[in-house]
């Protein structure tokens, strides 16, 4: 089982990890909100397996790949007693949505956090065709709104 390693403080900065200028300004903007405290966070956090190399492949190419083609959670987060998996999108979509619950999934798997894992996207509009679809998944839909 993997272990999450060093967390950050939920701060803004101008850049965080492997996250798109259009995302950052959403998270940037949500943890300005407050809207929920959150204790320490971790970007980029890897899960799945990677793509698998040929037979006889070294063992730094074997950690390229694992480097480069696992897939990545844009932000886990501790909150309260649970860890919320978040996705950030700026629409909350079927991209979003199946994105979200791939990684919770394999979230659990990689560090055995089953009942404490919460799928969460954090997106500047909803596709409402999907309300139902995250209610029924239990996924949180935070819309962030922010001033220009």
């Amino acid at each position: 089982m993997s272990v999450l390693g060093h967390s950050q403080k939920p701060i803004v900065m101008p850049h965080y990890p492997h996250m798109l200028l259009e995302d950052r300004r959403i998270w940037t903007d949500f943890l300005k909100s407050e809207i929920v405290e959150i204790t320490e966070v971790w970007y980029d956090v890897h899960v799945g397996k990677s793509v698998p190399l040929p037979l006889g492949s070294s063992a730094m190419e074997q950690r390229i790949s694992d480097g480069l083609t696992r897939k990545r959670i844009d932000v886990v987060c501790h909150v309260g007693d649970s860890y919320w998996v978040v996705e950030i999108k700026p629409r909350a979509s079927m991209t979003a949505l199946g994105q979200v619950l791939t990684y919770v999934r394999l979230f659990t798997v990689e560090f055995g956090m089953i009942e404490l894992a919460q799928a969460v996207i954090i997106c500047e509009s909803v596709d409402e065709d999907l309300l139902y679809q995250f209610k029924e998944f239990d996924v949180l839909v935070y819309v962030a709104k922010w001033k220009e």
